[in-house]
């Protein structure tokens, strides 16, 4: 596993969030090698995980959704989002903002968000930016990813300004102020 003495400081964080995480066969069959999600519960099995840094990713898809879905999250959470948005849209066609702004920009957000997480937790971006991590195998330094991010360049910086997590900052600093510091630092960890 890469970076296995990231994965108790990230399991205590999500706890400490209300992200359930629990070891053990759970994990069997899910999206990601020895990750899969139960009723909004991330279940690990650390012998078979590739990288500690994949638990706050898909954390971070789940912490864009408003608390009150979180069990109704299963192994693919995007399939699961996007059939949320469809059974909360309104006759009229209004869909409900937040689980549409999770459907729609959630993979740049959990991105971003587990990012900053690492950071706030003292970690390198490395736990969860890793050789095959997002389809990019080969590179020299930093992975892209990061390097985006680091750069202020991500699309997720903008999506959780705009969602209140944090502050605008990087390169879409110039679309807004929200008053809160600007990224990696955040203001709070889910949408709600």
């Amino acid at each position: 596993m890469y970076h296995p003495e990231a994965l108790d400081p990230i399991v205590t964080f999500l706890r400490g969030l209300g992200v359930g995480v629990e070891y053990g066969e759970g994990a069997r069959n899910g999206f990601l090698p020895g990750m899969n999600i139960h009723a909004g519960v991330i279940h690990v099995d650390p012998d078979a995980l590739i990288g500690s840094g994949d638990l706050l990713h898909e954390a971070g898809h789940i912490v864009a959704v408003p608390r009150r879905y979180w069990t109704r999250l299963g192994t693919d959470l995007q399939t699961s989002i996007e059939t949320l948005v469809a059974e909360e849209t309104e006759p009229d066609g209004t869909a409900n903002p937040l689980l549409t702004v999770a459907a729609q920009r959630g993979e740049f957000m959990a991105q971003a968000w587990s990012y900053a997480v690492a950071l706030h937790l003292g970690l390198p971006p490395a736990c969860i930016f890793f050789p095959g991590t997002h389809k990019l195998h080969e590179y020299e330094g930093q992975h892209p990813m990061a390097e985006w991010l680091a750069r202020g360049t991500h699309h997720g910086l903008l999506f959780l300004a705009q969602a209140n997590f944090t502050g605008y900052s990087g390169v879409f600093a110039f679309m807004g102020d929200n008053g809160l510091p600007p990224f990696p630092r955040m203001t709070r960890w889910s949408v709600d």
